[in-house]
């Protein structure tokens, strides 16, 4: 099969899985009646390469929101403020998974401090 068959199988898995809601199982079925001409093993590769189209659609427009926003905060590191520019530098840690994560613990500890001969130390 030449890449323009097998892409155009990908953009078909792709219509049925993401706009109709089919099931691999049933994608692997309908390839059978429709095709048999390849092994389940390729035709769910078609239904993995189906997924990839789906997962970098959603990386491109993610990243098409996220440019303005990133680009504003640029802007802001440059205030002369110094609130301002301490906040944007926060958010950038946000963004980048740098965030400052504080945890508030309670609870109880006991600590035994044992001084002279039974910590094992000899008076000499």
């Amino acid at each position: 099969m030449t890449d323009a068959e097998i892409n155009k199988r990908v953009e078909l898995c792709f219509d049925m899985r993401y706009k109709e809601g089919m099931r691999q199982v049933d994608w692997v079925k309908y390839c059978h009646e429709h095709y048999n001409d390849k092994s389940e093993k390729t035709y769910i590769s078609y239904w993995i390469k189906s997924k990839e189209k789906y997962e970098d659609g959603w990386r491109e427009k993610l990243s098409k929101q996220l440019d303005p926003a990133v680009n504003t905060l640029i802007g802001l590191i440059a205030s002369d403020d110094e609130k301002i520019r301490q906040r944007a530098i926060d958010q950038v840690f946000k963004y980048t998974g740098n965030d400052e994560i504080k945890v508030a613990i309670s609870g109880e500890m006991e600590i035994k401090l044992n001084w002279g001969d039974d910590a094992g130390i000899l008076a000499e």
